[in-house]
């Protein structure tokens, strides 16, 4: 029993922490482990909940793409964009190359093999034979508009000669030579350092100035196509084929992809291009496997968050010995402290590293960790490494061993594990630390999204006793914040307009913005749904919250807690006098008319694209689901269904219908 409740807190430890991850990564575009460390950690997490599927959280980092939404000017793509699942052996891409040649009975698949670029995934939407607009990947769902600083991108061409509406997908890259001109520039003017040439890249695409983005020479290669109308008459049968396609059509592809069928041409094109890496204009972390016939593509269909079709072999990581100089603490908005190495600065990868994550005590105790130890690191192109193995040989006999603090670094409160936690906690509610970790989860771009308030801000608001809560937020002096140091007139107006912007959040917002453990983005855009209203999700029961569908017994548990405690119903009583929206907004929620039934959709469809009619099914009160089993109610079929159909026809009480059926239910509920 208490394994189980050991692998369950893992779980749960990995999910928060890969989740803090990917908004450091993709949002922040500073991360704070390298993607060695993340990839190790993710397939842990996966294997785990595998294994263990009934400790598996809904919001869990495994079900969904990765977002880099910032603002508001977004626009919903018109077919989702998925991230890849990784391979970090030769064995693992057997692995999965020999599922498929089972499943389908063939000897070897035909494979496209294409270099991974280290950048930034864009979407770009022609029609009429002219770029409409270019999204970022965002959350797979909708990107952020960057139209303006794409047309500043030599290379993409502004017209095509395909009038049908169309989204031709890329990887934005900033050149080797090019990144280290920049971080010299900036070295030279006192400025913040590009931790590498992916975040530089991330960076440079959504900035306000098209004329800096010209400057800094970001390129793209092209690699996928999205949407297609179905009546175009471009349609290449094959991956390779539509790389050469967009060759001809003046779009930029990188020439180095390879058209195999065997595992030994596999092997030698992955095992040249990790020792020659070096030698390219660009970063590359790895090599891209697709299956090259669409037809095959289209069988094999998706996961929740990833293609079935292709994979991601990810390069080994560089290893590097360094020297720990000190071990310090670090306390999160839910009294979570975590334990930080201070390494002596050593250069892996391109940069200089000072500092390593070390995740819990359990770490510090598996590493038998000492001041002064030569450590073991490495580092996959990101700015913190990750210690992987101490260097015991010369170690001095009165070496002093590292063992986890007892007492809150910040307020001196005796800290706790819950159960057999792996995390140890502050309660202190009147925590510093925890305070401005709270406020600046609050005013973050997922939740209440006031931009300005980041963390030097929050602490210059904290020192000046401007705020000392999070409701406080709303009633700062801004005629003495202009006064701080930094700050101005014009910053005081700009962080003034964003907080009174923040009161019309949508409901789902503020739920996640409350910080409640366990209830992610999702969880919390379930519980709006189901609520409407703050109110009633804060008098529901236990009972009636795990009947949702998605809630389980943690997440109910965590949110009766939250609810029951008095300075949080207090917070909830001043946002709401305030004049925060605590209201699901009518075009959030048409109707209950799809009862929760579950849904998914395969094929192709004449009169919506998968994105519009997965809204549509979500505002009427229905769910997708990834794959056909016997949870599943409805099958939505358009044409070319492929696999899925065949699966479904099996299962007797899947009820398969086309669009014109399902429009139908849509209007009378059956």
């Amino acid at each position: 029993m208490q394994d189980l409740e050991k692998i369950k807190n893992r779980i749960s430890y990995l999910t928060k922490f890969l989740k803090e991850q990917n908004t450091n990564y993709y949002i922040k575009n500073s991360p704070l482990i390298p993607d060695t460390e993340y990839d190790i950690l993710y397939k842990e997490l996966k294997d785990l909940e595998n294994q263990y599927p009934g400790f598996k959280s809904i919001d869990s980092p495994t079900l969904f793409v990765g977002s880099d939404l910032e603002n508001q000017k977004t626009l919903s793509h018109k077919e989702r964009m998925y991230s890849l699942d990784n391979a970090f052996s030769i064995n693992e891409i057997k692995t999965f190359i020999n599922k498929i040649k089972s499943e389908f009975n063939i000897n070897f698949p035909e494979i496209c093999l294409e270099h991974k670029i280290d950048g930034l995934s864009i979407n770009l939407v022609y029609e009429n034979g002219k770029l409409l607009y270019a999204l970022t990947r965002g959350d797979g769902e909708k990107g952020e508009i960057v139209t303006d600083n794409i047309k500043e991108i030599s290379g993409i061409p502004l017209t095509i000669p395909i009038k049908e509406l169309i989204e031709i997908r890329g990887e934005i890259y900033l050149p080797k030579e090019d990144f280290n001109r920049l971080n010299n520039h900036r070295a030279n003017n006192n400025l913040k350092l590009f931790a590498n040439p992916r975040n530089a890249a991330a960076g440079t695409i959504k900035l306000k100035d098209s004329n800096l983005v010209k400057k800094r020479n970001l390129k793209m290669f092209t690699y996928a196509i999205g949407y297609l109308d179905i009546n175009s008459t471009f349609k290449p049968k094959k991956h390779s084929e539509l790389l050469n396609s967009f060759s001809n059509l003046k779009f930029p592809v990188n020439e180095t992809f390879e058209v195999i069928d065997n595992f030994k041409d596999l092997e030698n094109y992955c095992a040249y291009w990790e020792t020659h890496k070096d030698t390219l204009s660009y970063e590359i972390d790895g090599i891209v496997l697709k299956i090259n016939d669409f037809t095959l593509q289209q069988e094999l269909g998706f996961t929740s968050k990833s293609p079935k079709w292709a994979i991601a072999y990810k390069f080994k990581a560089e290893e590097k010995i360094s020297t720990l100089n000190e071990v310090i603490y670090q306390v999160g908005r839910t009294g979570a402290v975590t334990p930080v190495a201070i390494l002596e600065p050593t250069q892996i990868a391109g940069s200089i590293v000072s500092r390593a994550t070390l995740h819990n005590a359990d770490e510090i105790e598996r590493l038998d960790l000492r001041i002064g130890d030569k450590v073991k690191i490495i580092k996959s192109g990101e700015i913190i490494p990750k210690i992987i193995d101490v260097v015991r040989e010369n170690r001095p006999p009165d070496s002093k061993k590292v063992t986890f603090i007892t007492h809150c670094p910040s307020c001196n409160s005796l800290l706790h594990k819950e159960n057999e936690s792996i995390i140890f906690y502050c309660d202190n509610i009147d925590c510093p630390a925890q305070l401005h970790r709270r406020i600046e989860h609050f005013a973050s771009r997922d939740a209440m999204n006031i931009e300005g308030l980041g963390g030097s801000v929050i602490q210059q608001l904290l020192d000046s006793h401007l705020i000392d809560s999070i409701e406080s937020i709303y009633n700062i002096d801004f005629s003495k914040f202009s006064l701080l140091e930094k700050q101005g007139k014009k910053s005081a107006e700009n962080l003034k307009k964003a907080i009174e912007n923040s009161k019309n959040m949508p409901l789902d917002k503020l739920i996640f913005a409350l910080g409640i453990r366990y209830v992610g983005q999702k969880t919390s855009k379930i519980l709006a749904t189901q609520f409407k209203t703050l109110d009633s999700l804060v008098s529901a029961n236990y009972e009636e919250l795990l009947t949702i569908n998605e809630i389980g017994e943690k997440i109910a548990k965590s949110i009766i807690d939250f609810f029951s405690a008095k300075e949080n119903l207090l917070l909830i009583e001043k946002l709401s006098d305030i004049g925060l929206n605590t209201k699901i907004f009518e075009d959030e929620f048409v109707s209950n008319r799809l009862g929760n039934k579950k849904f998914l959709v395969t094929g192709t469809l004449n009169k919506y694209s998968r994105t519009e009619i997965h809204k549509l099914i979500e505002k009427n009160g229905g769910t997708i689901i990834s794959s056909v089993s016997k949870n599943l109610d409805y099958l939505v079929v358009g044409s070319n269904p492929g696999n899925k159909y065949e699966k479904a026809k099996k299962i007797s009480t899947i009820k398969i219908i086309d669009e014109d059926k399902f429009l139908e239910l849509l209007s009378t509920g059956q």
